[in-house]
């Protein structure tokens, strides 16, 4: 898309602070779930993509304009970063900081697979500006990691956050997953214990879902796999909060506990509503009010940046309502919720959507107390049946 087009939709309205997302497409292996876009590790590929990469970083930096407000979070996910060199993603961060405005003490984050995980390069990493990382664990039992897809041993996890750890990564987090076909309470519980005893400042804990495009989906329409048994989900979401709030995590988004202090900076970007940036293919976008992102294509990305021209599918310009109408929906997924007068200004002007707000309220879903408006217990259980009515 032309660059000109990209830059006008943004306006002229200044923005106080931005995000950047950074997805970075090649895995090793493809886990069953995964329904990213995702392409398999090829260095040439690799090289290729880089160089596509640090031609938009700059044409958004310089270009576009965005490179002199500040950034307060760079978030690089994928696919798995850790497939990449340390001096691959240090080339990327480079690129970053030279075409926009990093603030210090802004939270870099690179996510990783602990089977890929190398110590020397962790140590480079975080003497270079990392100082997050986020790994993706799902499960401490090795059966249950072999049917989520050939992943790595619990031990191997084990060894990845020690060397974090021994790198100097203070603020570790660990993504996992429960719910899946065959899971059961008493394996989720020794995951769980199997995790606290490995003291991340952060975890995510994720309700199993099958999305089209994954490896499950396919089982599942085939009638191979079992869907996921949303009562046990259900029950386990519940067992989890109670669990992890026990151990003294804070629970401060739906799937989300940290320890006092850590919650992640840039993953609250999206729940509040503020201004992010995603570069690479399919990576997706929030900028003033315009919403905009990338084709699920590297070769399409490619092309278009060889071209020098962003790589942008589909731009759409949000009017006040519907901005407002996002960020309630997406607000309410944490655990502080939303401003009940932000609740009433939608309500004053669009009474459709006040009617599903106290059908929602009557139902149990969404409670008031103290000036906010949040998620009831019942209603954490059936967010997506929230977010679904009210947008």
């Amino acid at each position: 898309m032309n660059i000109e087009i990209v830059k006008n939709c943004l306006g002229e309205k200044s923005i106080d602070s931005l995000g950047l997302y950074i997805h970075i497409p090649f895995c090793r292996v493809r886990c069953q779930f995964c329904a990213f876009y995702v392409q398999p590790h090829q260095e040439e590929k690799v090289e290729v993509f880089l160089a596509g990469l640090a031609h938009e970083i700059q044409l958004y930096g310089q270009d576009v304009g965005l490179g002199n407000i500040p950034v307060s979070s760079v978030y690089i996910g994928g696919g798995t970063p850790t497939v990449l060199s340390a001096r691959q993603l240090i080339a990327v961060l480079d690129e970053i900081q030279k075409w926009f405005t990093v603030i210090d003490g802004a939270e870099i984050t690179v996510e990783g697979h602990p089977g890929t995980i190398n110590r020397d390069d962790l140590a480079v990493l975080r003497s270079r500006g990392f100082n997050r990382i986020s790994l993706g664990v799902q499960s401490f039992d090795d059966q249950e990691l072999l049917e989520l897809g050939g992943r790595s041993v619990s031990r191997v996890t084990e060894m990845a956050v020690a060397f974090s750890r021994q790198a100097g990564f203070e603020n570790i987090s660990l993504d996992l997953m429960y719910g899946f076909p065959g899971h059961s309470m008493a394996s989720w519980e020794r995951t769980l214990e199997a995790t606290l005893a490995l003291e991340p400042k952060h975890l995510s804990c994720y309700a199993f879902s099958v999305e089209e495009g994954s490896h499950f989906y396919e089982k599942v329409e085939q009638g191979t796999a079992l869907a996921p048994d949303d009562e046990l989900q259900a029950t386990l979401t519940l067992f989890t909060i109670e669990y992890l709030r026990a151990t003294g995590y804070e629970q401060y988004e739906i799937s989300n506990f940290c320890q006092p202090g850590f919650s992640c900076q840039h993953n609250l970007r999206y729940w509040q509503g503020e201004s992010y940036l995603g570069l690479g293919p399919s990576a997706q976008s929030f900028v003033n009010g315009a919403r905009f992102g990338n084709p699920a294509d590297l070769d399409a990305y490619d092309v278009a940046m060889a071209q020098r021209e962003l790589p942008v599918e589909q731009l759409e310009v949000l009017d006040s309502q519907e901005i407002l109408r996002e960020h309630i929906v997406f607000g309410l997924r944490t655990i502080q919720g939303i401003r009940r007068n932000q609740i009433k200004s939608l309500s004053d002007r669009n009474k459709e959507w006040e009617g599903a707000f106290h059908r929602l309220q009557q139902e149990g879903l969404l409670t008031e107390e103290k000036g906010y408006v949040r998620l009831t217990r019942k209603g954490l259980q059936f967010a997506d049946t929230v977010a679904v009515a009210l947008l």
